[in-house]
């Protein structure tokens, strides 16, 4: 089976807010974070095998973890709520950024599901990302695969280089530091990835804020997210 891509080259917007400046000056995330073993083995194509919509069936995985980690039945996009959503934002099927995707996400809705907002991660610190998928849930992220990538398994060998025509939208859902390992959705199932893949593909990750639940009366989460100061960001930025 041939899977498809369907990520354009990152686009750069001065108006995207950065995580770094919502956390404690300190964080120190534990070693390990699960955000994964309470999936199904099958968490579905959501048609990325038709479409090169791998940019929106991350927000499917994404809401798919947030439900089951909610203690909520799994929320599984149908697949026609899938095309509908990238028909319109790519009506002739080259795929998408992945800050339009967040921004159609948070201003309209996807799935019935309207995001708080969101922020960049950046890619160089592993640190940021171990973060991010601590204090919620997952991280949406961009990587440019190499020409030799595999569909099936794990994503390991990092000896041939990232070709940014091969762009793909995956979900981090979970990582062990200690063996260097981070757990990814895409392409129907949940597999590894290793964080010098990682540190090698990615080109561009972000924070999607979904779970306000997790937010206490002081403003932040518990891990410390400074929730006020965003809120203030998004509405100076309208």
């Amino acid at each position: 089976m041939n899977f498809k891509l369907g990520k354009l080259i990152k686009r750069y917007d001065p108006r995207t807010l950065h995580m770094a400046r919502y956390m404690p000056a300190i964080v120190t995330p534990p070693p390990l974070v699960d955000h994964a073993s309470k999936l199904p083995a099958d968490i579905g194509m959501m048609l990325n095998d038709q479409l090169g919509d791998c940019t929106i069936a991350g927000v499917g995985h994404m809401l798919q973890e947030w439900s089951v980690y909610a203690g909520q039945p799994i929320l599984t996009m149908p697949d026609e709520e899938i095309r509908r959503v990238y028909n319109i934002l790519s009506p002739n099927d080259w795929g998408c950024c992945l800050l339009d995707v967040l921004a159609y996400w948070k201003n309209t809705g996807i799935g019935g599901n309207k995001i708080d907002g969101f922020t960049e991660v950046g890619t160089g610190n592993l640190a940021n990302i171990e973060t991010a998928i601590e204090c919620f849930g997952s991280c949406y992220i961009g990587v440019s695969l190499p020409d030799d990538y595999s569909e099936d398994g794990d994503w390991i060998d990092v000896t041939s280089p990232p070709n940014p025509a091969n762009g793909h939208c995956v979900v981090l859902l979970a990582y062990d530091r200690n063996n260097a390992l981070f757990k990814v959705a895409t392409w129907g199932s949940i597999r590894n990835m290793s964080y010098k893949w990682f540190q090698k593909y990615n080109d561009e990750s972000y924070a999607v804020l979904d779970n306000i639940e997790l937010i206490q009366a002081a403003g932040k989460t518990p891990e410390g997210f400074d929730w006020q100061t965003l809120q203030q960001d998004i509405r100076a930025l309208r």
